[in-house]
């Protein structure tokens, strides 16, 4: 079985792309400092400034994820600032530690890895590292599919006077995110998610209040200098060379989520993430995270017993050529990992939990054969 149009892409990135991303990569370059691309450029940051629900700004830099959280760390932070950081998972200890190789004083607000950081934990750590500078909140962590109350986490930095720099890389586009409402003021994410494009885009919603803080930050910076974005962007282009095919393939993903409408899009994305964990939980697998703190973009659960995560996977891509994810870090062999997020629909899914289930009935029977053997 193979699925149509690359839909068989089941882990949590780089996702599917929508049509009308793949049919835009296809236009020839433009002048990127003419009018087409001003034109392109001004039209695009509105809209994106529409899904962070920001009236501030959208910067999109060539780059991963990741690349946005150096991007903040080096405009908001001078080294020695004090920090808090939520860590759950692989990407929020990434996070953190990165911080710690800027010089920054990290103090983490830490849960095992399966549960989300609470208010309270969340608290304790900013009243114990006390005159914060800024948070580090993991919205959605990517590596256990668990979501952490970012509206709550977020109140709670700005009443003690934090920046808040959040890491919406598996979240932007997929899960209710108010950039303004929340008090965020860094949210970085990436193309290759819930955006539905290729990998190559860093995209930051930035505050005003954090442009403000950029001119205090003590860390050298070039090509992040969001200070120069913010002089570029008035003019409607970038201060050196963008990827037009990338931009061309975010500015189409954008038409196509705000024609779907940005809170439909979060429902669905709801939807599919309660179909996804019903249809495991229905073949008697446990899920890694409970449902109430589950992320809607990505699903991690426990393969059976006896079974490695890699042996799981490999069946599945055996069986149906669809992909699935291991874990990572120490639980790279002990969780798989689903992505559905972007342009994803049921179907998919339920051809991804089908295989799953073959997948696990062959090794039990291989494990019965093998034991009767033994006897």
């Amino acid at each position: 079985m193979t699925l149509d149009q690359g839909r068989w892409l089941r882990i949590p990135g780089p996702t599917p792309l929508h049509p009308r991303v793949v049919a835009a990569m296809q236009r020839e370059m433009i002048p990127h400092r003419g009018a087409a691309m001003q034109q392109l450029f001004d039209g695009m940051l509105r809209k994106a400034r529409q899904v962070h629900r920001t009236d501030d700004y959208v910067f999109v830099w060539p780059g991963t994820g990741s690349a946005g959280w150096e991007a903040a760390i080096v405009n908001l932070l001078s080294p020695g600032d004090r920090v808090v950081a939520t860590v759950c998972g692989d990407f929020g200890d990434r996070f953190a530690g990165l911080g710690e190789r800027f010089g920054l004083n990290v103090t983490r607000a830490s849960v095992p890895w399966g549960q989300a950081v609470s208010a309270d934990v969340f608290a304790s750590a900013l009243e114990s590292a006390s005159d914060v500078k800024a948070v580090f909140i993991t919205h959605n962590e990517t590596s256990t599919g668990v979501t952490n109350p970012l509206a709550e986490l977020g109140s709670l930095a700005r009443d003690a006077g934090a920046l808040v720099i959040v890491d919406a890389v598996s979240s932007a586009a997929g899960l209710p995110l108010e950039m303004d409402g929340w008090g965020l003021d860094w949210v970085i994410s990436g193309s290759q998610k819930a955006w539905m494009c290729p990998p190559g885009l860093m995209i930051s919603g930035v505050s005003e209040r954090a442009v403000s803080a950029a001119a205090e930050s003590g860390y050298p910076r070039f090509f992040w200098d969001v200070r120069s974005m913010v002089m570029s962007t008035a003019a409607g282009s970038t201060p050196s060379t963008p990827p037009l095919s990338l931009l061309f393939a975010f500015d189409a993903a954008l038409d196509a989520i705000l024609e779907e409408g940005v809170e439909q899009v979060w429902q669905r994305h709801a939807r599919l993430g309660a179909h996804m964990r019903a249809g495991l939980s229905d073949l008697g697998l446990d899920l890694f995270a409970h449902p109430n703190i589950a992320s809607d973009t990505v699903t991690a659960f426990l393969p059976p017993g006896g079974m490695t995560a890699s042996e799981l996977r490999d069946a599945v891509r055996s069986d149906s050529g669809i992909e699935i994810a291991v874990g990572q870090g120490e639980y790279a062999d002990r969780v798989n990992r689903v992505g559905h997020m972007g342009w994803t629909a049921v179907p998919e899914l339920d051809a991804t939990v089908a295989s799953i289930a073959r997948g696990v009935d062959a090794s039990t029977s291989q494990g019965t054969v093998s034991a009767q053997l033994r006897a």
